[in-house]
């Protein structure tokens, strides 16, 4: 358009025309970026490709519905996590399966112009690892997880989780916010076979009473089944021994976590209301001394906000009538302006806790649903595990009238320590105890 031909000898002004362009260039990218990220603050999903499971709204494109057949999908691929499946084997079960890969999907019905392999039904592990961790299947929706380097280069940057901007309830979930949760826990402890080709059904629950650290799984070939056990992860790294054993044998832990699961469902099933409402006062009372101390450090933290604004307007008063420098003053703004962040994501977080009494019934709820859902468990599985443990502190054995003993805390999801009457005696009088607060009430 500029008729520029090098043959003919360069343009003297041919530099400033590209800086010019190049300016213009910018200027459009910088607009560009302004306009994703007014869209992105107000809660408009950014991704142009919709997650597998869902399709834009015909009538309304920047809402998600479900697609169903695409959901069932994804549901069934949480389930095969929660049950103890690895995303590689859970490829292997959707292939044997012949259920077709998310491109594959999109391609038959219409939804892309992707090109598919010859090779058919061939899920890849990264596929089945991002479909475990997107937090849109829980009906939010996830804006800024990352941008480019500039107009220039289109270098991706991806962003730490604490800058998403995350808006909750946007579309309608395919998974609930209980599995979510759960799958997560399951991924972010997740261990992989051991050499023998054994699998630890406990993986990412069982933890050290005393330090805290997880046990680790110890077998050989060499061992018969009821030798193998697990051992304080520090005991075991450190040379300094800063913490003992813990040593528990697999075949007795399995033992005593599924004795306490048939126990705590036995209870649950014949004093379901009996339960419910002892396990709320229990919460209500400890959530009334957390909630003392979170609204005593909600109150130093508000008078210590609003203290911060006076003390940067005295200190920019100074600064104009010439007691400090702009140096001292610059210095001092950022500190007080820095803190007062700091104390206002803190502020966020105790408002969050002090709301925490309807969630509780909820989480309890959901529980005694899952409880209902198993008739007679006879083995433990690691579905079993993941659905109502979420961990489990073992002690350092010792001995009691010369026999070794040692004791584990079994924490249920949402639910914590659950104490079971050890007789029918104690339940007759929990029974009526809760009778007569009924009556009095």
């Amino acid at each position: 358009m500029d008729n520029i031909d090098t043959d003919k000898g360069l343009n003297d002004f041919l530099p400033i025309q590209d800086w010019f362009n190049e300016m213009h260039a910018k200027n459009t990218s910088q607009k560009v970026r302004a306009v994703f990220k007014n869209k992105g603050n107000s809660g408009i999903p950014l991704t142009i490709n919709v997650p597998y499971g869902y399709k834009k709204d015909p009538l309304d494109k920047t809402k998600w519905i479900i697609d169903e057949p695409a959901a069932e999908i994804v549901r069934k691929i949480y389930d095969l996590c929660i049950q103890g499946y690895g995303t590689h084997q859970i490829c292997n079960i959707l292939k044997k399966e012949k259920i077709p890969t998310p491109k594959e999907y999109k391609a038959i019905h219409g939804l892309c112009n992707y090109h598919i392999s010859e090779v058919k039904y061939c899920w890849q592990d990264r596929s089945i690892y991002d479909i475990l961790f997107r937090q849109e299947y829980i009906g939010d929706t996830v804006n800024f997880k990352g941008t480019t380097k500039s107009f220039k280069d289109k270098s991706k940057i991806y962003f730490p989780k604490e800058q998403w901007k995350i808006f909750k309830n946007t579309h309608e979930p395919i998974i609930d916010k209980e599995t979510w949760d759960t799958v997560q826990r399951i991924r972010e402890n997740r261990q992989r076979p051991t050499k023998i080709g054994k699998t630890n059904i406990f993986s990412g629950h069982l933890f050290c009473k005393d330090c805290g650290s997880k046990l680790y799984y110890c077998t050989s070939r060499s061992y018969t089944e009821n030798k193998h056990f697990y051992r304080c992860s520090k005991y075991k790294n450190t040379s300094s021994k800063s913490c003992t054993s813990h040593t528990i044998r697999e075949h007795i832990l399995k033992e005593l976590v599924l004795e306490n699961i048939k126990q705590v469902l036995s209870y649950i099933r014949s004093y379901e209301d009996l339960f419910i409402k002892q396990k709320l006062e229990t919460s209500l009372e400890e959530q009334k001394k957390i909630d003392s101390i979170n609204k005593k450090l909600l109150s130093q933290y508000e008078k210590r906000i609003k203290d911060i604004d006076n003390l940067i307007q005295h200190i920019y008063e100074d600064n104009i009538s010439g007691k400090i420098t702009d140096e001292r003053f610059n210095t001092l703004s950022l500190s007080y302006e820095k803190e007062q962040k700091e104390l206002k994501i803190k502020v966020k977080e105790l408002d969050n806790k002090l709301d925490t009494t309807k969630q509780q019934q909820l989480d309890l709820t959901s529980f005694v649903s899952k409880v209902k859902q198993y008739t007679e468990i006879s083995e433990l599985t690691p579905e079993i595990i993941n659905e109502l443990i979420s961990k489990i502190y073992v002690y350092q054995s010792e001995k009691v009238n010369g026999k070794p003993t040692q004791q584990i805390d079994i924490y249920y999801n949402g639910i914590g320590i659950i104490n079971i009457p050890l007789n029918e005696y104690e339940l007759e009088n929990a029974f009526q105890e809760s009778i007569k607060k009924i009556k009095t009430a």
